[in-house]
């Protein structure tokens, strides 16, 4: 009986392995040398700021068309030329974001409603009457973007606020998708001039919740030669694409709610 069971394994054993000999040879797949060559070339991060699930698959679809290029926010200028001298497609240049904070209302600018006591998460104290502080578009500073960021772009500052590193972040969007209030924004690494604040109340309660917030004044759109600013439902926003960074809407924002990323929080 031992030598039956052990030749009908033996037997079913060769025949998987037949099976699965045949089946390698039937279904080969000849893979483009590039494609090893790309995933040497690119991060490895696997972060999906380019839109597929990592390197290796970001890779294969670069080789087979389906990618561009200038997907990938992590890798500089000389990879990126190399990539595209690589693929013999013409070299567009890398379509760089940063990420902003969209609030300013630190320990001393905005008003606390209450003190939490919960656990030490923004999702958490979100869904507890939306925070501790008064105005409830602000940022609550547990950081659980800083928890998702691969490149230690954002850290914990020292007045209730996370803080972004402009010269770390590449713009891959993981701290947005975080953020259950939403006070991270994109913008292209050339812009310098963005509201950070995200209240829609009016004005009168903005200014008893946070020093900082956007009144709806107005006079940052009449101050905008290249009309790139328009506030609607109480609230100023920039248009990117008219903005020429002249900084005059800076200057006319009477409770600095509008800053160059160059001097505000981040």
């Amino acid at each position: 009986m031992i030598l039956y069971s052990v030749l009908i394994m033996g037997g079913i054993g060769l025949l998987c392995g037949v099976l699965l000999l045949v089946a390698s040879k039937f279904f080969y797949v000849t893979l483009d040398p590039r494609v090893g060559d790309l995933i040497q070339m690119l991060p490895g991060a696997n972060c999906g700021a380019c839109g597929f699930a990592g390197c290796a698959q970001y890779a294969r679809d670069l080789v087979g068309g389906q990618a561009k290029a200038n997907q990938c926010r992590v890798v500089d200028d000389k990879t990126l030329a190399n990539i595209s001298s690589l693929l013999g497609v013409e070299n567009q240049g890398a379509d760089r974001s940063v990420a902003v904070l969209r609030c300013q209302g630190e320990d001393g600018v905005a008003r606390k409603s209450a003190e939490y006591a919960g656990l030490r998460s923004c999702r958490a104290a979100a869904l507890s009457f939306g925070g501790d502080r008064e105005c409830s578009y602000g940022c609550l500073g547990f950081g659980d973007c800083i928890e998702v960021c691969a490149f230690q772009a954002i850290r914990k500052g020292d007045q209730g606020l996370v803080v972004v590193d402009p010269k770390k972040c590449v713009g891959c969007g993981k701290c947005i998708e975080e953020c259950p209030k939403g006070m991270l924004l994109l913008i292209p690494s050339s812009s310098e001039v963005y509201v950070a604040c995200l209240s829609e109340e009016k004005g009168k309660k903005v200014m008893q919740a946070c020093k900082k917030g956007c009144i709806a004044c107005k006079k940052c759109e009449k101050a905008c030669p290249a009309e790139a600013i328009l506030v609607e439902d109480n609230l100023a926003r920039i248009d990117v694409e008219k903005c020429t960074n002249c900084g005059l809407c800076v200057e006319a924002c009477p409770t600095g709610s509008i800053v160059r990323r160059s001097a505000g929080v981040n």
